[in-house]
This record gives C-alpha cells, sequence and structure tokens, in this order.
C-alpha cells in the first residue's frame, strides 16, 4: 500500500512548497538534509530532520515490518550545510550547528531512497539545543550534543520518522491472489486543513493504514499507523456491497461496510487507531466518505 497522501497532505499543512536552496560543501547550489536521531522518555524513537525551510520531528515507538505507528510534526525554519533552526512553539525548538567528522562519504544512509545515486552523506556531530516535548507529555527529550549527518541529496528522499520505509508497499514480483478476491476498502473524513484517512487493502498482502493530518497552532502534524493482518481481517462479499475489518493494532475494533435502508452505505463499528501523542482516534461514523472496490493490478 501506498503512502497516498502524506506527500500531499505536508503540502497542505505548510501552505505549499517552498522555493530557497542552500549551497553545498563544494560551493555549489545544492540542496542538503541535516538530520539526527535519539531516544525520547517512554522508549519513543525521535528523528529530526530540516530540508529548505522545513524542519520535521517524526516520533514512533516498536515499529516493525507488520505494524507501526508514528506522528510527525512540521514546522517551518531555516536549513543549510551548517545546521537548522526553528521555533517549534509549544513543541519546543531546534537550534543546531553541525560538525563534520568524515569526508563526504558517496551513496544515501539506509533508509533512504530515490534519487540518480550522486548523494554525498557526511558524518558528525550536532551541538546547540533541542528540546522536544509531545502531548501532555507523553515524551520528551533536550540534549546539547548529538551524533548526526547532513546528507546532500539532488533529488533523494529520506523518511519522516525512524525505520521509516513503508512495509505495506507490494513487491512488484508478489504472488497476486485472484482478481475477484482482490479488495480496497477506503474512509475519508477531510474538513479543512484536517481530516482522518483510513484504508484497508486485500491483495498479496491484507493491510491496513490510517491517517491523521491537521494542525495545533502554528505546527502541522501528520500520525499515520499500519498493519498486516490475516485474510480473515478484511472479508466482503463478492457484490461488493460488503466489508469488514478487524486489523491488529495499532487498530482496535472492527469497522463493518454495508448496505442501510434506502441501499445507502453505512460505516459503522468501533474501529479506531492509536497513534503516538493522539491516543485512540475513532475511525468510523456518517461523516466519512466511504468507497469499496474490487482491486486491479
Amino acid at each position: 500500500m501506498r503512502r497516498l497522501y502524506a506527500v500531499t497532505i505536508l503540502a497542505l499543512i505548510l501552505g505549499g512548497a517552498f522555493a530557497s536552496t542552500a549551497v553545498g560543501a563544494t560551493g555549489g547550489r545544492a540542496e542538503v538534509e541535516p538530520r539526527f536521531e535519539l531516544t525520547g522518555s517512554h522508549g519513543y524513537r525521535i528523528l529530526v530532520s530540516a530540508r529548505l525551510r522545513t524542519v520535521t520531528i517524526g516520533v514512533s515507538k516498536g515499529n516493525s515490518q507488520r505494524a507501526g505507528s508514528s506522528t510527525t510534526y512540521v514546522a517551518r525554519g531555516t536549513a543549510g550545510v551548517h545546521g537548522f533552526s526553528a521555533d517549534l512553539h509549544q513543541f519546543g525548538r531546534v537550534n543546531v550547528h553541525f560538525h563534520r567528522t568524515s569526508g563526504a562519504v558517496r551513496g544515501l544512509p539506509p533508509d533512504c531512497f530515490g534519487g540518480n545515486g550522486g548523494a554525498d552523506t557526511i558524518e558528525g556531530y550536532f551541538t546547540g539545543s533541542f528540546e522536544f516535548k509531545g502531548e501532555k507529555g507523553y515524551t520528551e527529550v533536550h540534549t546539547n550534543r548529538v551524533k548526526g549527518e547532513m546528507v546532500l541529496p539532488p533529488t533523494e528522499r529520506c523518511p519522516l520518522v525512524a525505520g521509516g520505509a513503508n512495509p505495506l508497499l507490494e513487491g512488484q514480483n508478489a504472488e497476486l491472489p485472484p482478481a475477484k478476491t482482490r479488495m480496497t476498502l477506503e474512509a475519508v473524513d477531510k474538513a479543512g486543513t484536517g481530516g482522518l484517512v483510513f484504508v484497508a487493502r486485500r491483495e498479496g498482502k491484507t493491510s491496513f493504514y490510517a491517517e491523521r493530518f491537521g494542525t495545533i497552532g502554528r505546527i502541522g502534524i501528520l500520525s499515520i499507523a499500519y498493519a498486516l493482518g490475516p485474510q480473515k481481517s478484511f472479508v466482503s462479499d463478492s457484490q461488493v456491497s460488503y466489508g469488514k475489518v478487524t486489523p491488529p493494532k495499532p487498530f482496535f475494533g472492527t469497522g463493518t461496510l454495508e448496505r442501510g435502508k434506502g441501499g445507502n452505505r453505512v460505516w459503522a463499528g468501533d474501529l479506531s487507531a492509536s497513534f503516538p501523542g493522539q491516543g485512540k482516534v475513532g475511525l468510523t461514523g456518517t461523516e466519512f466518505h466511504t468507497t469499496l472496490a474490487r482491486s486491479f493490478p
């Protein structure tokens, strides 16, 4: 399953793309991505990175190839080859300077992807100050020195959160079941610049994905949850009129899409997803626009 909404949502949260660039290590114009990872309280992994005028803080805990959740905080800031800074308002602040400890190593860090292979990774450490405190103190951290790296990628992309590779992406060589058994259920509740998305998909994998997006003050918030489940966790009929999902954690409960009186579809149940800092968020109700369709390659 692809991250259907993440790129668009981040653009909405930030009010559009930014156009600034930073001077590269060789004196030319180049986009850079300084970043570092550390552990916050209660075992949360925190990946802090910056690109152009965007600073992101990705928070996750216990993610695996089968299930996980994360929340990413997005702020306006500044970034360049010397470090980055941003005011995170009620969540804290970052103002760090980069010190290199190695020459440029050709290639990307293991969790980055894309581009034309022309990236360089420079190892080093950051000094200055970084403070972060999540909603109601679910995790917090502060440091004045942390190991990190500077990535000089022309077109490459690195994940928003630690361990951010998408395990729900179907492999090109995956053996798919018969077409009539492939099914996608989607429920979307969007209002203004915020909303909720839930997607269940049964193909080579039975996968579930939820996304919550919006703002708190001047900070954009993007939360996701994902899980792989057995085939029985997503059942439907051949007439494409009924669907029932019971995903594993970080989801809870059951969601049912069926025809009600008058032939209208009803999306109901106690299905919810647990996001870092957001708690359990309900994913059913009359405010969701739903679709149920057979999936094809």
